[in-house]
C-alpha cells in the first residue's frame, strides 16, 4: 500500500479502516513468535503435562 498522506484517510472512511486493520495485522504477526513460546512453556509447566510426562 502506498504511503498515506496527512489529512488523506480523513475524508476516506473506508480506506481508513483498511489501514487500520493492516497495522493491526501487522502488530499482530509480529507479536505471534513470542506468544506462541509463552503459551508453550506454560503448557509445557502444567502438572498434566508433568503427571504425562512421567507415565511416559
Amino acid at each position: 500500500m502506498a504511503m498515506v498522506e496527512p489529512g488523506e484517510l480523513d475524508q476516506d472512511p473506508a480506506r481508513a479502516a483498511s489501514v487500520l486493520a493492516f497495522a493491526a495485522l501487522q502488530a499482530v504477526q509480529a507479536a505471534l513468535p513470542e506468544y506462541r513460546s509463552s503459551a508453550l512453556g506454560w503448557l509445557g509447566r502444567a502438572e498434566e503435562a508433568e503427571d504425562e510426562a512421567r507415565r511416559a
